[in-house]
């Protein structure tokens, strides 16, 4: 079969704060990239579409797709892009009276909401692979929809949701992912965030062993499953001589959660001598000064870490498995090591008060962090502080739409929404505006180009510091 897979547009008119708009744009969708890779090994053709980082409109999208004529189109989708993927499903049905498939982690957590849309014939739930696979097989008339796990589908008006399906195992029998349709040259990391380019993205696992109240395993579970090193090496190798890609961000959930995966891949890569820049997220309880330093002589020349919160109660409710001891120590020999780490907070915690939100600014301001994220926290469906919400403050978003991160969608009691912008605003200004800061960025600056990233930064900058959406 000729099957379609579209990352949706994104629309003007949605309600997106500058930065997250941004990460639309900076790295391929690689979860199509995956299906379509392995629908293509089992026999289908397969054109993959990644409208946001084009900016096509609606039609743009369909007129694109009458010319390959596809029998099935899938949608993936998050929660904030949601809005966009269900009106873009709407067109596509009328246009090209073919089935319309979503998939991802918004419909993985909402699956009776989200095929409550008409405009969805199936939903795939959790990891989608087989699930795709099999569902062609329903298209074609082969197989019924019970008889596939991990689907969804209205039978009689009413939305059915199969059992889930197991997880895939061995993660290498998986082909490399699908770049070829993707305009690699388009995507732009975040002006922090870019080294070298061309720069692109990769992931090297599924699932993520901890126990976050915040994160939505739904998706890949919580047991973790990697790629071998020697996976992981051959696709660094064809990212380097087939695209001329320069450096690389790993973007797992959780990159390695224990030290001989990583001890594994930097032998292979030393073993094949491939030049490429890297960065990757870490966890500071099992950062040690010698495994850093393996990292930095492998090419990595950033460590982020996912701190949340400077306050030691507020990270045992999150049951995040870290302390402020341990993020003291990973921190700062990663800033000896010249890894010029980044650290992540999010203000807004249930369990936050004003208190704890400046105590995470002053343990940030303490830290030798060259910069910093801070979000709003966001209990989305599927997270176990979900249910908790109601007890510790309430949810003000109107719709799934507005779960995004960077708006307030929960307000912890004794907060109003102004408030807690005012408090995001300020932990950026209290960071960034500081003569340390601006020495550790400028000394970072050597060529023309470094410049023109800062200059490019100047509109994220004013929205963070001051912004109110």
């Amino acid at each position: 079969m000729r099957i379609a897979l579209i990352n949706p547009p994104v629309l003007s008119s949605e309600r997106i704060a500058p930065v997250i708009r941004t990460l639309f744009y900076n790295s391929p969708p690689l979860g199509i990239g995956y299906l379509g890779a392995f629908l293509e090994a089992n026999g289908h053709q397969v054109r993959l579409m990644d409208a946001a980082v084009e900016c096509l409109s609606y039609s743009a999208v369909v007129r694109r797709l009458r010319e390959f004529e596809p029998e099935l189109v899938g949608v993936t989708s998050t929660t904030v892009s949601i809005a966009s993927a269900t009106g873009l499903a709407a067109v596509l049905q009328r246009a090209l009276q073919v089935p319309i498939v979503i998939g991802g982690p918004h419909v993985t957590a909402n699956p009776q909401e989200t095929l409550a849309a008409s405009a969805f014939d199936y939903g795939v739930i959790g990891e989608g692979e087989n699930t795709l696979l099999e569902l062609l097989d329903v298209v074609q008339g082969k197989r019924t929809p019970a008889s596939v796990l991990g689907l969804a589908y209205r039978q009689n008006g009413q939305v059915v949701v199969n059992p889930r399906r197991p997880y895939i195992e061995d993660l290498d029998t998986i082909p490399h992912p699908i770049r070829r349709d993707f305009p690699l040259q388009k995507y732009q990391p975040q002006p922090n965030d870019e080294y070298r380019l061309p720069k692109t993205s990769m992931i090297t696992s599924r699932g993520c062993p901890y126990s976050c109240i915040f994160c939505d395993k739904a998706v890949f579970g919580k047991i973790y499953r990697y790629h071998s090193a020697k996976y992981v090496a051959d696709e660094i190798e064809d990212l380097v001589h087939t695209y001329g890609i320069r450096d690389i961000a790993f973007v797992d959930s959780t990159f390695f959660p224990n030290r001989e995966k990583i001890c594994q891949l930097i032998e292979e890569l030393k073993s094949r001598k491939v030049h490429f820049s890297w960065t990757c997220s870490v966890r500071a309880n099992i950062m040690t000064r010698d495994l850093l330093r393996a990292m930095k002589d492998a090419g990595c020349w950033r460590v982020r870490f996912g701190i949340e919160s400077g306050n030691d109660e507020v990270l045992k409710h999150l049951r995040k498995g870290i302390n402020k001891d341990q993020v003291r120590r990973a921190v700062g020999w990663a800033d000896e090591l010249g890894l010029q780490p980044k650290g992540f907070f999010m203000v807004g915690h249930l369990f936050d008060t004003p208190e704890t939100i400046q105590e995470s600014i002053d343990f940030a301001l303490g830290l030798p962090l060259k910069d910093i994220t801070v979000q709003i926290n966001t209990p989305m469906k599927g997270t176990e502080q979900h249910d908790l919400a109601p007890e510790y403050g309430k949810m003000i978003a109107r719709d799934s739409s507005e779960l995004s991160f960077w708006q307030p969608a929960f307000l912890p009691k004794g907060f109003t929404e102004a408030e807690l912008l005012r408090w995001r605003n300020r932990f950026y200004r209290s960071f960034y505006c500081r003569p340390i800061t601006l020495y550790r960025h400028l000394q970072y600056i050597s060529r023309p180009r470094d410049l023109r990233k800062y200059l490019r930064a100047l509109g994220l900058i004013a929205h963070l510091f001051f912004g109110k959406q």
